[in-house]
Formats: structure tokens, sequence, C-alpha cells
């Protein structure tokens, strides 16, 4: 188990250097820079203003070199200053990672909760009415984005209902009941589509083990079917669900950048929406690196619970 640990975290350490290797180098590709948003903003036009504000900013130096000196930063734990707001973005990424991931472990739940019991219903009444028409609903929730359903929602509530989610966010230590309330919605429709998928992940699974010959076995000794479903199909099918769920946690906490604009919600996605049209390379670089942790920080996580359920994968 130690060995296989080491690999998997050698492994993760890798991918994680790779993309923070791929973000930097892409963000001095894209139109305009962080110098031509600030002369822009301040009036300036001149060559030579540019040329002193890009050797203010460091951006004039060979790409290896600012990579080289990133890094640097960032394994003593300081990720640099925005370059627009000359504010810590270590600070303001602390404040915003809560939100994204409070977003996003609400949004797994609900997905869980849904997806997962109906997908193991689905499975035991297969081919009846019930199952075609959970299947046909998750296929239904799969094909529309859910961004569109939130933005649909948000109008004809106001149109019709004359009502609209609170916008306003609230810290969970200032008010609980407030949080919750604002982060309900958000975290239900990025987990329904979610739940969809995992419930026909979760149906196919369940189909797999429910086919073998010791679950025959626990029918044909008179087990009533409650008991064979929960204490052997479930236990069996439920270890490659595990890891669908934890890439759905990932996913959804490293797609939650719409989510994040239309609740207006202050998390990383947020953050790094504003730094992309603001062209504020550190704090590109910081948050695509967070992302990516906790994107391979989730699946080495998932590749451990699975390892820990399953013995046979420690050996490979």
């Amino acid at each position: 188990m130690g060995a296989y640990f080491l690999r998997r975290l050698a492994i993760a350490a890798i991918t994680v250097f790779g993309v923070a290797f791929v973000v930097f180098s892409a963000v001095r590709f894209l139109p305009g820079d962080t110098v031509d948003v600030l002369l822009q903003s301040a009036g300036y036009r001149d060559i030579e203003t540019r040329h002193e504000l890009e050797q203010a900013l460091g951006i004039d130096r060979p790409l290896l070199v600012q990579f080289g000196s990133w890094v640097s930063d960032v394994v003593r734990g300081e990720f640099g200053q925005s370059l627009i707001t000359q504010r810590s973005i270590g600070g303001d990424l602390g404040s915003a990672l809560p939100v994204t991931l409070e977003l996003g472990l609400l949004s797994v739940a609900f997905a869980t909760v849904i997806g997962v019991p109906v997908g193991v219903l689905s499975a035991v009444k297969q081919h009846s009415m019930l199952d075609y028409v959970m299947r046909s609903t998750s296929i239904v929730f799969l094909s529309i984005p859910n961004f569109l359903l939130a933005t649909i929602i948000i109008v004809f509530g106001s149109v019709w209902f004359n009502w609209s989610p609170p916008l306003r966010y609230t810290p969970i230590q200032d008010d609980p009941i407030a949080n919750l309330e604002q982060f309900l919605l958000p975290a239900f429709l990025l987990g329904l589509t979610a739940s969809a998928g995992l419930m026909r992940f979760t149906r196919t699974a369940v189909l797999e083990v429910i086919r073998q010959d010791f679950v025959r076995t626990a029918r044909a000794k008179g087990l009533a079917e409650y008991v064979t479903v929960t204490r052997h199909v479930l236990r069996n099918a439920m270890l490659p669900v595990l890891t669908v769920i934890g890439i759905y946690l990932a996913l959804i906490v490293g797609g939650s950048i719409i989510f994040e604009q239309i609740f207006q919600l202050p998390g990383i996605g947020r953050y790094f929406f504003n730094a992309v049209a603001k062209r504020d390379y550190p704090g590109i670089q910081a948050v695509a690196l967070i992302y990516a942790s906790i994107v391979v920080i989730v699946n080495l996580g998932t590749d451990m619970l699975y390892a820990w359920s399953d013995p046979r994968i420690r050996y490979r």
C-alpha cells in the first residue's frame, strides 16, 4: 500500500507541475496583456512607458526565468501580488476558496443523494416503466446545460413570480441560514446534471453485479430482495461508483466558474474569470494551480480509497 501511494503521489506531483507550466506559458499568448490593460486605463500609449511598465512588472524577462521565479515563490507559499489590484493573491484566494469548496461539496451531496438511489432502483426495476422513465429523465438533464437551466429559473422566476435568488453573499460564520439559502439553488442545479450521469453509471454497475452467481444464490436461499440488494449487491457495486463521485467533485469544483458568475458567489471561479478578463497573469496562474491541485488531490484520494477497499489494486 505504501509503495502504491508513493507512485501515485509522484505522478500527482508531475501532473500538477506540468499543468502549471502549460498554463504559465499559454497565458502569455492571450490577445493583449496586462500592460495593455494598465496603459488603456491610464490613457498612455507611448512605447517608452510600455517598456518601463514591463520592466517594473518583471514580464520582460525570458519565459523560463519568469517560471522559475514563480515556482520558487509558490514553493515558499507565496502567490505574489495581483498586477492589477496590487493585493496579495494568496489573501484573495484564501477567502474565495471556501466558497468554491462549499458549492462543490453541496453539489456532490445533491448528486449522490439523487443519482445513487435512483440508479439502484432503475437497475432493480430493469425494463419496467419506472426504469424507462428514469433513464429518459436522466438523458434530458444530461442534454440541458446546467447554466442554461439556472438562467431560465432566474429569468422566469423574476418575471412570473417576482422572485429572484439572493445574490448578495453572506459568509457562513455571519449567518449560516442566509448562507445556505444562497447556495441551495446553484448547488442543486449543479448536482442535478451530475446526478443524471451518476444515475446511469450506478445503474450499469448494479446490473453487472446483480447478474453474478452469488446474487442468484442469495435469492435461491430465500433472502428478501431488499436484503439481497443492500447486503450483497451494493457492497460490490459501489466501488466503481466511489471513483465516479470523486471525479464529479473535481469536475464540479473546476467547472463552477459560470455558476459563480450567475449567482454572484465570490469563489475562485469568479476570481479566475476577472483575472482572465484583465490579463492578470499571477492570478490566472494561481487559480489554475489550485484547480489542478484540487483535481489531482481528489483523484489521488479516490484512488487510495479504492485501493483500500479492493486489495487487488495495490499490486498493479
